[in-house]
């Protein structure tokens, strides 16, 4: 059950610092993501900045939003959340690898990829297989329930009380998908902003869609993080076959 004014319009007089709050949310991402894989490239600051500045992002939302999290895994109907996570997340998935596989794999981008996808996972320590699958699903269960809870329960949550609900869920995925936007560019080279664009889109309608479920499901995480993961999985797959399989 939601607290009274939990999810009611903010107060006038702390709209502007909500705005402030919501703008540097919105914003670190993508700063640090600029910050570890283009900026400091190749030095030993990748690692560090690249902990820092998750344990930075994460922090506050976790903090705050503790009595959700308690709460988050007991929905009120638990059976309608799981399918309808699963159910988008495999979908997803599929579409993610049958696009890799059909227009990608064994490509010139697919090549560019796999060549910066090297340099990162030297620069993280991660380039054996080993390492690899441990980050791999601490990354896909671990840093997808984080992202969910930021994105989503905090950014999200507090967009739809300073702004319509549609214009919300927009805003929301535009700012979850910038950072993504750094990684995409790094991994597929130098390319056309109408391509880097077009790759990029599918990370906004996650986001929206992660919004709508959480929404949907009674403002509950179990649901769109669980098809956050089917998501990280498959990509993480990707990688692997990009790096590994060969």
């Amino acid at each position: 059950m939601n607290r009274p004014g939990e999810h009611g319009p903010i107060e006038p007089r702390r709209r502007g610092l909500w705005w402030a709050i919501l703008v540097a949310a919105m914003t670190l991402p993508t700063v640090a993501s600029l910050a570890y894989f283009v900026w400091l490239e190749g030095t030993a600051w990748v690692a560090p900045v690249y902990l820092g500045a998750k344990a930075l992002q994460f922090a506050g939302p976790v903090a705050v939003l503790g009595a959700l999290l308690a709460a988050a895994f007991g929905p009120s109907r638990p059976g309608r959340s799981v399918a309808l996570g699963l159910g988008t997340g495999i979908a997803g998935a599929s579409f993610t690898w049958l696009a890799y596989a059909v227009l990608f794999r064994g490509g010139e981008m697919a090549a560019t990829a796999a060549e910066a996808i090297t340099v990162k996972l030297a620069d993280f320590h991660l380039d054996t297989l080993g390492r690899y699958v441990v980050a791999a699903l601490l990354i896909s269960f671990i840093h997808s329930w984080l992202e969910e809870v930021y994105w989503r329960a905090f950014v999200y949550g507090r967009l739809r009380r300073l702004i319509s609900s549609r214009w919300s869920h927009l805003v929301a995925a535009i700012g979850f998908a910038a950072h993504h936007v750094v990684v995409i560019g790094v991994y597929i080279g130098d390319t056309s902003v109408l391509v880097l664009t077009v790759m990029s889109l599918p990370v906004v309608l996650g986001g929206v869609l992660w919004s709508l479920i959480y929404r949907s499901t009674g403002n509950r995480l179990l649901a769109p993080w669980l098809s956050h993961v089917c998501l990280d999985l498959a990509i993480m797959a990707v990688g692997y076959d990009l790096i590994f399989a060969g």
